[in-house]
């Protein structure tokens, strides 16, 4: 076979036509006028949507030519690992011929591990409730996938777990799993893995179940410790998140189930779930003391109140004076059923000091006049008929005052008090100044220094007192404050 010299020319030139038609294309895209900034613009763009995840949102990036720079604090060094590699690869394989980012700066820190290592699972009913730390994306599949296996749908689940490095030796996750297993046997519970320490907490539906979850929990993962405390087999039970009210459980007969679902929503706005079926039982005492002491526990923070068939329990956070009438409600309901209560004070929170900036140190006058005008509004302050009694009602007023006077304690609180209101007498003088003692004594009895409240002469002016405001113009008592340097 023999070629003509056209023919060998059209070998050569063809061939190199190709590539310098080539050169052009790549010399227009990469190096031609505006390619460098359309280029840069362009992987911003790429390795900006490459890190729009939620797993990446604490990412940002900075791409300046073909370099890309990131900075941010990484929940663990994985996930700044995972990071620098997806910025890398978000506009191709790099290099000279085939573009992209050549080489990623790392300006990133990573979130000191937690100390002690947490995670803290509550069962209310069907829904769960999960806080606290899990070590990485794959140790959170494999919970989530645990808790699909265990019949959880995903919107029953309120979850704010966030990811850290520093998770204790041994099978972690294994334990956690294993402990979120057993509480899913409960009716409502408490799951807490600290550092290497399962503790569950619960009531069990029958004793079968509670010997098969105690016999479990007494076989943790090596090197791991398990604590369980079940409160046994409960026959009827509300739980009080605040938000909502459950109740599980079973009722005598149907009457009083649909009576106690009844009072149930006309005391309180939020959710009431119910959840109790009917076995006919000899004693329904319990019933009535349960309907009695309904109104105080819808005045928790957060509460269980449990009957087990001879005794009913009530637990939870409350206020001070939420506590002090709850005692009163038990003297009635001991008269129908043994009780036992296990309640924890704690203080009410104010919007004044909530919103507050932390400075280290005590609040300002300005502030703490604030939380008091917020407290002083939270209601009245009333006492039961012709007597020195704080009436319920008085309640919300009394845990403000409360939290203002512990918070303030820098500061004097004068008790002023009035025989009349809004030009009526309320009570005579001596009545009004025993009322004005029993009001100041409430707060020294919780454990206010006596110096910090002073009382004021009693006004027998018709009028009643002065500067009131926009409160209650029936009001015979109010608190003012002053510095001690105010004498």
């Amino acid at each position: 076979m023999s070629f003509d010299r056209r023919t060998i020319l059209d070998f050569v030139l063809i061939p190199v036509g190709i590539a310098v038609f080539a050169a052009l294309i790549w010399f227009a895209v990469y190096a031609g006028p505006d390619a460098a900034d359309k280029r840069e613009a362009r992987y911003q763009a790429a390795v900006t949507t490459a890190l729009d995840t939620p797993d990446f949102e604490w990412a940002s990036a900075v791409v300046d030519g073909r370099v890309a720079t990131l900075s941010g604090t990484a929940p663990t060094e994985a996930l700044k690992r995972r990071a620098k590699e997806i910025a890398r690869t978000a506009v191709g394989r790099g290099g000279p011929l085939f573009g992209g980012i050549t080489k990623v700066i790392d300006e990133m820190e990573v979130e000191p591990a937690p100390d002690p290592y947490q995670i803290r699972i509550v069962k209310v009913g069907p829904k769960l409730d999960v806080t606290g730390y899990l070590p990485g994306l794959d140790a959170r599949d494999r919970f989530y996938d645990e808790l699909d296996r265990l019949g959880y749908a995903r919107d029953t689940i309120n979850s704010t777990i966030d990811l850290r490095d520093g998770v204790p030796d041994g099978d972690w996750v294994g334990a956690l799993i294993m402990g979120a297993s057993q509480l899913s046997l409960l009716l409502d519970g408490e799951l807490s893995l600290t550092d290497q320490r399962l503790q569950l907490e619960g009531q069990a539906p029958d004793p079968k179940t509670r010997i098969d979850v105690t016999l479990r929990m007494a076989r943790p993962p090596s090197g791991y410790t398990a604590d369980l405390q079940l409160i046994g087999t409960a026959i009827w039970s509300a739980q009080f998140t605040g938000d909502a009210l459950y109740f599980t459980g079973s009722m005598p007969d149907a009457v009083d189930r649909t009576s106690l679902i009844s009072e149930a929503e006309s005391l309180f706005a939020g959710d009431v779930i119910n959840d109790m079926g009917v076995i006919p039982m000899p004693d329904d005492d319990w019933v009535e003391a349960v309907s009695r002491i309904l109104p105080g526990f819808l005045e928790f923070q957060t509460g269980f109140l449990t009957y087990k068939g001879d005794t009913l329990t009530i637990s939870g956070d409350v206020t001070a004076s939420v506590d002090d009438f709850l005692r009163e409600d038990l003297v009635l309901v001991g008269t129908l059923v043994d009780f036992s209560q296990d309640t924890q004070v704690v203080p009410l929170k104010l919007d004044a000091f909530e919103n507050a900036p932390d400075t280290g140190e005590l609040p300002d006058a300005e502030t703490c006049q604030a939380g008091l005008t917020e407290a002083l509004s939270r209601g009245p302050i009333n006492f039961e008929y012709a007597t020195d009694v704080l009436s319920r009602d008085t309640g919300p007023v009394l845990d403000g005052l409360l939290t203002v006077f512990n918070t303030c304690p820098h500061l004097i609180f004068s008790v002023d008090a009035a025989t009349h209101a809004d030009g009526r007498r309320i009570a005579l003088q001596n009545l009004t100044e025993d009322r004005q003692t029993a009001f100041s004594s409430y707060f020294i009895a919780h454990g206010v220094p006596i110096d910090q409240v002073e009382l004021t002469d009693v006004s027998t002016d018709p009028e009643g007192i002065s500067g009131l405001g926009e409160l209650d113009p029936d009001r015979q008592l109010t608190v003012r404050l002053r510095e001690y340097d105010d004498d």
